[in-house]
Parts: structure tokens; sequence; C-alpha cells
């Protein structure tokens, strides 16, 4: 589990990277929100278009190393390479493009990263290994929050350095560490046509409307946490250095709370959980846009990781309440187009939200899609084959 987890450790140390610094390198380079916004989303595109396809790829390939491990240490080489280049790049188209790549870079890594799971895991362990892997995904966010905080004021070009090599290293170690089976049993679905295929997800209304819910909730979280390093240099007049602490509490909140909701999850109703924690997202994200200094933002930030505990903890485990069992893999795959596309639309809305109204009007559009994943959640029901909501 631990091996397994390490790639979780580096790729989060990206997501680190992506979340705090990326903004701030690319303000370098432009002044205006939207453009920065435009680089940022298409890590979301990138969401999109990859990981289906790859994904394809990756199931139909056979190597002596494995069906997984080639995509992972190719996609992670590409985000390395990427990296070292991107701090040399003085113009915003260039910046952009390379940026592009190291996007989809990561997708292709990302994707056979995530089927390893089930491929080595026993299904009787698979919480447990899910719940050893945000531990140490937590543990790689909160690593690079606490090390930008010191470096990047001194020399932000040693940043992108760090962060390649961290990434890069422990991919390729969970790459080492652990074996992929020989054999693997594969489970072919009876041929179906696409508007019959159509008609039997549609049919999963209950599936769906999470997937609603999820989507809202993404696109809230998407539309001001890029933005949080800059608001927090921009309006509240901290160093860039500082507002990386701001992310890093986020983190450190976030991990302390995710096993302790989770396990709470196991024993009360999830959905009532998801429904509290989602109107308390709602309030704490309003809050931060009143924030007056570095104190401020950082309590209210920091609440924020509560509710974002939830999401991780027990909002997955709720979904698999509401999937057909016979159909977990396909239904999962199909909730990450529900994540993905508010990857790419949230940071095009807070950036022009924030060129014609300033930082603090994307806080209560954050806190609307909070509401609106609250009211999407309420609709879900655990369809009658399962015995507990």
């Amino acid at each position: 589990m631990i091996f397994l987890g390490l790639g979780s450790l580096g790729m989060n140390f990206w997501w680190g990277f992506q979340t705090g610094s990326m903004p701030l390198f690319l303000r370098s380079l432009t002044d205006s929100k939207f453009k920065i916004s435009v680089v940022i989303s298409l890590s979301g595109l990138a969401g999109c278009i990859v990981p289906p396809v790859i994904g394809y790829l990756s199931d139909k390939t056979r190597t002596r190393f494995g069906r997984r491990k080639p995509y992972i240490f190719l996609g992670m080489l590409g985000v390395f390479l990427s990296l070292v280049f991107l701090p040399h790049m003085t113009v915003f188209g260039i910046a952009a493009f390379v940026s592009g790549m190291m996007y989809f870079s990561l997708r292709v890594a990302e994707t056979p990263y995530m089927s390893l799971l089930p491929d080595i895991t026993p299904p009787e362990q698979r919480g447990t290994t899910s719940g050893v892997q945000h531990l140490l995904m937590s543990i790689g966010m909160i690593s690079y929050f606490i090390a930008s905080a010191m470096i990047w004021d001194k020399n932000p070009r040693v940043v992108f350095v760090l962060v390649a090599l961290v990434s890069f290293a422990f991919s390729v170690a969970t790459i080492i560490l652990i074996r992929e089976p020989d054999v693997l049993q594969e489970h072919r679905a009876p041929t179906m046509s696409p508007i019959r295929y159509l008609k039997s997800v549609m049919r999963e209304t209950n599936a769906l409307k999470f997937f609603a819910a999820q989507f809202f909730w993404w696109l809230g979280l998407s539309v001001g946490s890029y933005f949080l390093t800059l608001f927090v240099v921009e309006e509240l007049n901290g160093t860039e250095g500082d507002s990386h602490l701001v992310l890093m509490v986020f983190a450190i909140t976030a991990t302390i709370f995710v096993v302790p909701l989770g396990m709470l999850g196991d024993r009360f109703s999830r959905k009532r959980i998801l429904s509290v924690m989602l109107a308390f997202w709602a309030v704490a994200v309003f809050l931060i846009g009143y924030s007056q200094n570095l104190m401020h933002a950082l309590i209210t930030v920091g609440l924020t990781g509560v509710p974002y505990a939830t999401v991780l903890g027990v909002g997955y485990a709720y979904m698999l309440d509401l999937i057909p069992e016979e159909r977990t893999a396909e239904f999962v795959g199909l909730s990450v187009i529900s994540m993905a596309v508010p990857l790419f639309l949230g940071p095009l809305i807070g950036g022009r939200l924030i060129d014609m109204f300033g930082y603090r009007s994307i806080f209560p559009t954050s806190s609307a899609f909070m509401v609106a994943s609250l009211i999407a959640l309420e609709f879900t029901r655990i369809p009658r084959r399962n015995d507990r909501e």
C-alpha cells in the first residue's frame, strides 16, 4: 500500500505547485487574470480528453514492463522535462504551450496510475489502500507548501527543479517497487449499441444526480482555489512566500479530518454528513472574501479544509452506494468527467470575475456553487438494492 501510495505523494507534490505557484509564475508574464486562468484551465481540458484514450490504450497494452508502468514513466518524464524548461520561458505564449504539454503529460501518467489500485489490491483491502493513498497525497501537498514557503521568495526556479525531481522520483519508485499481475482477468461486457448504452446510463438517475452535485462542489472549489495565493499577495499585501502558507493550512486541516470523517461515514448516514459539510463549505468560503489580513485568510481558508476532507473521505464511498455494483469501474470512470470539467471551467470563471469585479467577487460565486451542489445532493437516494442511507 505504501509503495503504491508513493506515486500519489509525488503527484500531489505537483498539484500543490499547480494550485499555489503556477498562478504566481504566470503573473510574472501577464497582468491579465483571465489569461492566467486560461492556462490553468488546460489541466481540466486535458482531464476531459486524455483519460478515456489512455485508459483504453493501457487496457490493451501488453509489454514485459506491464500495461500501466510504461505510460506512468513516459507521462511523468514529460512532466519532468516541462518543469525543467518552464521557469526559463519569458514569453507568455511559449510558457502557456509548455504548461499545456505538462498538463497533458500528467494526465497520461495519472489514469494508468489510478488503475493500478484495482489491478493489484484485493477488493476487501481497496478501502484501506485508498485511505493510505489519500494520506500520502496530503503529505505530498503539505510538504510542497512548506518547501515553497521557504524557497519561493528567494529563488522560484529552485522550486520548479524541486517539483520536477520529487514528482518524477516518487513515481519511478512506485514503478520499481510494485509488480503488476502477470495475468490480468479481463471482463468482457456484452456488445451494446451507443444508444442502448446511453439509455442504460441514464437509468442510473441517482448516480447522475451525484455527478451533478460533485460537478458543482469541484466547480466551487476551482473558481477560488487557484487564485488564493494571488489574493493574499495582491489584495492582502502578503509576500509570495507567505501566500503558500494559506494553502498549507488548508492541506493540514484536510489531512487531520479525512480519516475521522471517513469513519463517521461508515457509522452514520453519508448523505447527511455530506449535506451538513456542503452547507458549512458554502458559509466558510463566503467568509474568505471578508479577510482583511493574512491571519484572517489562514483561519477562513483553513476552515474549508474540513468539508474538503469530507468529499474525499465520504463522497467517494457515497458514490459507490449509488452506482450499480456490477458496473463499478465503468461508473467510476464516468465520474472523472464531473471532476475534470470544473477544473477547466472554474479558473476561467474565476479569472474573468477578478478582471471585472476584483478578487473578492470569486468567493460568493464559489459559495453559490456549493449551495447548488447541496441542492443536487438532496435529490439523491440510495437504490433499494442497497440497505443503508
